[in-house]
């Protein structure tokens, strides 16, 4: 009778960006009566976040028998592979070293149907939002059966970003060393690279710059390529960018000192960590809607648009689809602190009521335990009994629901009266086709 179920993460890296976070704060939440987790890297051990596990507890593999032989030897009941859903041979190949008492989950980020090996092998597929379940299930024609489809919401660690919040004094320090000391600032933060980037965000600052020329913007990583455009496109001296950064203590200065938090991305978001932290830290969110076509037209990946499962038009934030929608957006709140207020206090109830690692933990520790099950594993009675007393969140029902609310909230926009004028259109036309002869002509060089 097993007394603990032992899990292991397996990754391709413990790298800067959200799934080594997840990780690690997976690691730090998951009940330790009842599981033991490793985590097998097949990166280097100098990944950045790797050195946040215990040495005893990950191992850095990449060949597949060596991951087979160790999840052996550590006596694994579940592997749960964090990647982006696309077939990868190496996950076929460890896949088909692994024995059918494990059982193999995997966090799915695309929502791609991964037809190879490891997909016909796989027993559960996680998402960190209903809207990329519902795009898994319409782009695939897959009827949605809650036994191996779970959403599970990215884990804010909220207690973390608690025990760390800076004081009035380090805000003031901060305001002040970058120029923002009573002023009206907007933040957007994300990886410096064009996936993360839409052009439509040049649009927003050109027209926010003319409308109301007191609002600043600080910005956390803006890709090379766009910066002389973003500098040219407003006025110079009230942009502010950083470089990206993993201190956990600038990015709290960062949001303690914008007032709303902008975002876009050209192909969306599964659910944005990057918002969610901002909604933890009373700020209201504007995001563009990129909705996922119904069929996918030979392409293995396309837009995401969970950032619409996150923002509520008008309720926490406002959803547009245009640069200059957003422009007008921001100046409405500029003008409207009290909609400013109301709305961060929503937000941050949001993320305790929601995405709080410690109510996303024990979803997944019910996925596990029901894993472990399905292998007809003998559980103790205490692991059963703490089983029964959690809930899954988001419920089959709620998701079910998710199907028809998806489309209504695509309809829901803020600003429809607000297009780019056709110049910007033929501007954004300009940018992202330069861009994509830039790609091609790489690849034939």
């Amino acid at each position: 009778m097993t007394n603990k179920i032992r899990v292991a993460s397996l990754t391709n890296g413990m790298g800067i960006g959200g799934t080594a976070r997840e990780i690690i704060t997976m690691n730090k939440n998951l009940n330790k009566e009842f599981f033991s987790h490793f985590v097998i890297s097949m990166g280097s051990k100098d990944d950045p976040r790797s050195k946040s596990i215990d040495s005893d507890k990950i191992f850095f593999i990449s060949d597949p028998k060596e991951i087979a032989q160790t999840l052996k030897d550590n006596n694994i009941d579940v592997v749960y592979t964090h990647r982006h859903g696309r077939n990868e041979p190496a996950h076929d190949a460890v896949a088909k070293e692994i024995g059918d008492s494990i059982s193999l989950l995997e966090m799915n980020t695309f929502s791609v149907l991964d037809k190879g090996y490891f997909g016909q092998r796989c027993d559960k597929h996680v998402f960190v939002s209903q809207t990329n379940l519902v795009k898994y299930c319409v782009q695939n024609k897959i009827k949605f059966d809650f036994k191996k489809l779970k959403t599970v919401y990215g884990l804010v660690n909220c207690e973390h970003w608690q025990e760390n919040m800076p004081t009035e004094a380090e805000i003031k320090d901060y305001k002040m060393k970058l120029g923002l000391e009573g002023s009206f600032v907007i933040g957007r933060a994300a990886r410096p690279v064009m996936e993360k980037w839409d052009d439509e965000m040049l649009v927003m600052w050109k027209r926010l710059c003319k409308m109301n020329p007191k609002i600043k913007f600080l910005i956390y990583g803006v890709p090379e390529e766009r910066k002389n455009l973003l500098i040219a496109a407003g006025t110079p001296e009230n942009l502010i960018m950083l470089d990206m950064t993993s201190s956990d203590k600038e990015l709290g200065l960062f949001y303690s000192a914008i007032d709303v938090f902008v975002h876009d991305s050209h192909i969306g978001e599964c659910s944005c960590s990057t918002i969610a932290e901002a909604m933890f830290f009373k700020k209201p969110v504007v995001v563009k809607s990129t909705p996922f076509p119904r069929f996918t037209l030979g392409k293995s990946h396309t837009k995401d648009n969970g950032q619409i499962e996150q923002i509520k038009n008008g309720v926490n934030g406002y959803v547009v689809e245009s640069g200059a929608a957003m422009a007008k957006a921001v100046d409405y709140l500029y003008h409207h602190l009290e909609e400013v207020a109301r709305m961060g206090e929503k937000n941050h109830t949001e993320v305790l009521e929601k995405y709080d690692a410690r109510i996303g933990i024990k979803t997944f520790e019910k996925i596990f335990i029901e894993s472990a099950l399905d292998k007809k594993i003998e559980l103790s009675p205490n692991i059963l009994a703490y089983y029964a007393s959690n809930n899954f969140f988001p419920d089959e029902n709620s998701i079910k629901s998710w199907f028809e609310e998806y489309y209504r909230r695509l309809e829901d926009i803020y600003g429809k009266e607000y297009p780019d004028s056709i110049l910007e259109k033929i501007w954004l036309c300009y940018l992202k086709y330069k861009r994509k002869s830039q790609t091609l002509l790489k690849k034939i060089l």
